[in-house]
C-alpha cells in the first residue's frame, strides 16, 4: 500500500496527540538533535508585533505561544487537531481571553475574521501541495489590513532530523518515549524561499533569522 499525503497528515495528528504529555521536556528528545528558542527572545518577539484586538493562532499545541499572545490580544482563538495538546494548553495557561477549538487545520474554516493570525512551529508540517490552501484559509480569516506573524525552524535545523521522502514530501522520522516511530512532514524553508512563494500567492513577507535555527516572519496582504 503506497502512502498519500493524507496518511501523512493523519499520521502527523497521531503522533502529536501522544506526543503531548513530553512535548517540550529536553530530557525526551524526538529526535537527533533539538532546537531551543530563548523564551526572553519569544516574549521580546511577540510584545514588538503587538498582537492587538482580535487574534487567531492555528495550531496552537501546548500553549506555549498562546500565553505570550493572551497577554496583548483582545480575544484570542487558539485550534489544534491534538485533544491532549489543547487539555495541556487549558491547563497550563491564562484562558480568561482564549477560546480553545479542537479542529484539524488543514480542515477547519473561520467562524469570523480577525485583526491578527499566528502559528508557531507549524509551517514546516504544511506539506507542498497544501501550503496554496493553508494560505488561502490565512486570507480568509484576517480582516481588511490584518497581519499574520508566525517562527519556526529553518533549512539551519536540517541536521536535528532523521528525514527521508514519501509520497513527493519531505519527512522526518520521530520518536516517543517508548520506542514507537512516527513520520511528520518537515519542509525547511530559506528565508527567500518562502517570502518568493508567498510573493507569487500576493503577500508580502518580511522574514528574518532568528536565533541558531529559527526564522520570524510578518506577512501581509
Amino acid at each position: 500500500m503506497t502512502d498519500s499525503v493524507d496518511d501523512l497528515i493523519a499520521e502527523q495528528k497521531t503522533f502529536y496527540d501522544l506526543r503531548a504529555p513530553d512535548f517540550g521536556n529536553a530530557t525526551k528528545s524526538d529526535r537527533l538533535g533539538t532546537s531551543s528558542l530563548d523564551p526572553n527572545v519569544l516574549s521580546d518577539m511577540v510584545a514588538e508585533f503587538d498582537p492587538r484586538g482580535d487574534v487567531l493562532e492555528l495550531a496552537c499545541g501546548t500553549g506555549w505561544l498562546t500565553r505570550e499572545l493572551a497577554r496583548f490580544a483582545d480575544s484570542l482563538t487558539a485550534v489544534d487537531a491534538s485533544t491532549t495538546m489543547l487539555e495541556r494548553a487549558r491547563n497550563e495557561g491564562r484562558t480568561d481571553v482564549v477560546r480553545f477549538v479542537h479542529a484539524d487545520v488543514f480542515e477547519w474554516q473561520p467562524d469570523r475574521a480577525y485583526d491578527v493570525v499566528w502559528f508557531a512551529n507549524w509551517l514546516s508540517h504544511v506539506p507542498p501541495n497544501r501550503f496554496d490552501e493553508f494560505w488561502a484559509l490565512v486570507a480568509r480569516s484576517l480582516k481588511p489590513n490584518g497581519r499574520v506573524g508566525f517562527i519556526d525552524e529553518d533549512e539551519r535545523a536540517v541536521h536535528n532530523d532523521e528525514r527521508l521522502e514519501v509520497a513527493g514530501v519531505p519527512v522526518a522520522r520521530r520518536r516517543l518515549s517508548d520506542g514507537r516511530v512516527y513520520r511528520v512532514i518537515k519542509v525547511f524553508w530559506t528565508p527567500d524561499e518562502l517570502a518568493a512563494r508567498l510573493a507569487a500567492l500576493g503577500w508580502h513577507a518580511d522574514i528574518q533569522r532568528l536565533g541558531e535555527t529559527f526564522l520570524y516572519g510578518v506577512v501581509v496582504r
